[in-house]
């Protein structure tokens, strides 16, 4: 005999059937994420657990691997619609103004979560998915604690209410955009960095899902670095050390512009295939060749430097890389590059060589490619 239970999770149905000790136990765990039984059908996404997912080592994983589950049925369901970032989230109670913490699994989400959340709304400890606007969908998920430091993946579930975490507000708006990295063997206050935008961006980027699914991704992760008042990376030893800074900071933080050109991919350039590498090939430029851009997914260039977006692939470019690629947006002789780039750069003894191994190495990451010969 099984029962269901009938979770919604980041706007996606969820059914679990499980037995009913199991869920009895998904019910407390879940509890700011159930659904009532609805009136008429619904589809939804189902997690059949009438046979336990025991581990090799015979230890009973089911409530990780429910949480796992799940999470991705809600990622699934919101990929392409909505930016997703690794991340926890916590919310003023009065205002909605909300932190987005940002980190790679097993350092410090979590924790920071069942910290902050005894006085801020839970949003989540995982996953924050943001619409354009930058409201966040509560993920009220169980948080997941670590039993075994040595085992990241042996965790049990507790749920917000079992840990008496605040509510979340009806719309959590991000106002505050933070990197986390925990330096335990550091004893030092803890403190807020400011980020610059490139390498906000290529620490924010493995940190995302599905991002080349949505349209012109770089900009949307810029422009929610934008309304933040830029990417902050907190260093801290104790999150209980920063809890004041955070809070006082969200309170405080103001949207800021950023000096930024946006290059997004023509139509002749756009990349058909969403999660594309970018991989080193060998390629042979023609002298005589035209050259202009490769197939890319989006750019942004800031501070005198571009990063290309292939695919999944963040590719950086600066000094002639940056001046080659910029040029490129129309096809160009390599003679025209090479004076563009002298005059750009100022003259060299090898300036010729130079900029044809810069050119080579782009051509061989797809970032150039031969438009059609011509004369240079």
């Amino acid at each position: 005999m099984s029962e269901v239970v009938r979770l919604e999770v980041l706007e996606v149905s969820v059914d679990v059937l499980a037995s009913p000790e199991l869920a009895s136990r998904l019910q407390r765990q879940w509890s700011r994420c159930l659904r009532g039984r609805p009136a008429y059908d619904v589809p939804a996404v189902t997690i059949d657990l009438t046979g336990r997912l025991v581990a090799e080592d015979g230890a009973d994983q089911t409530e990780y691997r429910v949480t796992t589950r799940v999470t991705q049925a809600g990622i699934e369901a919101q990929s392409g619609h909505r930016l997703l970032l690794h991340a926890a989230g916590a919310a003023d109670p009065q205002t909605g103004r909300t932190m987005v913490l940002v980190a790679e699994s097993g350092t410090g989400k979590t924790t920071a979560a069942a910290r902050l959340c005894r006085t801020l709304g839970y949003v989540t400890d995982e996953t924050v998915a943001l619409s354009e606007d930058l409201v966040a969908l509560p993920y009220a998920k169980p948080l997941s604690v670590v039993i075994d430091a040595s085992d990241p993946y042996d965790k049990s579930q507790h749920g917000p209410d079992e840990l008496g975490l605040v509510p979340c507000p009806t719309q959590p708006e991000v106002a505050l955009l933070v990197l986390l990295e925990r330096v335990p063997d550091r004893n030092e206050p803890p403190h807020l960095e400011p980020v610059r935008l490139l390498d906000a961006l290529v620490a924010l980027i493995p940190q995302t899902s599905a991002l080349p699914r949505l349209t012109r991704p770089l900009q949307r992760l810029a422009a929610l670095a934008e309304a933040t008042g830029g990417v902050r990376r907190l260093h801290y030893r104790d999150i209980e050390d920063a809890t004041q800074l955070l809070v006082d900071t969200l309170q405080t933080s103001e949207p800021m512009a950023v000096d930024r050109t946006a290059h997004p991919p023509t139509a002749s350039q756009a990349l058909d295939e969403t999660y594309a590498e970018a991989q080193p090939t060998d390629v042979r430029i023609d002298p005589t060749a035209l050259l202009t851009r490769g197939a890319y997914t989006d750019a942004v260039e800031a501070d005198g430097e571009v990063l290309v977006l292939i695919g999944a692939s963040p590719i950086r470019l600066s000094g002639l890389g940056a001046t080659i690629w910029l040029a490129t947006a129309e096809p160009v002789g390599i003679e025209d590059l090479i004076r563009r780039c002298v005059s750009d750069h100022g003259s060299h003894p090898d300036a010729r060589r130079l900029i044809e191994d810069a050119i080579g190495e782009l051509a061989a990451y797809g970032l150039l490619v031969s438009a059609a010969p011509g004369v240079g």
